[in-house]
């Protein structure tokens, strides 16, 4: 037998890819007679939904580990609720034809008319006009940013300009510094953010201590997560 564990949207570069999309891990448990061919069995009904929906070039990717798997989907940017979706109907499929059961026919039906809803124009061409400048691009459901730091413009999710209402001439981004490890991180940002105030230029960190520009405190909590990442 199997089990989902969790099912989850991919926002940006991850353990699998560079891509946006969704991922599902499922566990196993002793008596699941072939993990290798549910993974399987599960790649070729993601393949299946991903054409139908009209998603043929996103790719497919798998993770198996002892007693479990992580599956993956890369879909659009707009498209990452219905991804989530896709990805659990097709192991919902994938599971039914094993145990030789009905598979939902009307799940291609129901997937299309969640990535129509779900379609933001604006939001792609915004995306696709920061990775020609090269510049970071955020996106969550609430906001949307191009560039990092000073360099950075921010607008509500609901309310995105054109591309070329942006001035994109101010739009750049800033030096960033990743600090990653089980113990000493925040310890470890707190000296950085040291060393660059020292050399006269103004620090933004984000870490357990929460965020903080210039030693002035923006918000209290653990930013040291993906939040803080983001």
């Amino acid at each position: 037998m199997s089990r989902v564990v969790d099912s989850r949207r991919l926002t940006g570069p991850h353990l699998l890819g560079d891509h946006p999309g969704a991922a599902l891990d499922v566990a196993f448990d002793s008596s699941e007679p072939d993990p290798v061919a549910a993974v399987t069995a599960w790649r070729a009904e993601a393949r299946r939904l991903l054409d139908a929906v009209g998603w043929s070039g996103e790719d497919i990717a798998a993770r198996t580990f002892p007693g479990g798997a992580s599956l993956v989907i890369t879909a659009p940017i707009d498209g990452l609720y219905a991804a989530t979706d896709v990805n659990e109907a097709a192991w919902d499929a994938a599971m039914a034809r094993s145990a030789g059961g009905p598979v939902d026919d009307t799940a291609p039906e129901r997937l299309r008319a969640a990535i129509v809803r779900d379609h933001d124009t604006r939001l792609r061409a915004l995306r696709d006009a920061a990775r020609a400048r090269q510049v970071t691009f955020l996106a969550d459901d609430e906001l949307v940013s191009a560039g990092t730091g000073r360099g950075a413009i921010v607008w509500p999710r609901h309310d995105l300009p054109a591309v070329p209402a942006v001035d994109w001439d101010e739009v750049h981004d800033v030096p960033i510094v990743l600090v990653t490890g089980s113990n000493g991180k925040t310890t470890s940002v707190r000296l950085i953010a040291a060393i660059v105030t020292a050399a006269g230029l103004v620090p933004g960190v984000t870490s357990t201590d929460g965020v903080r520009v210039a030693g002035d405190s923006l918000a209290g909590g653990d930013f040291a997560g993906p939040m803080g990442a983001r």
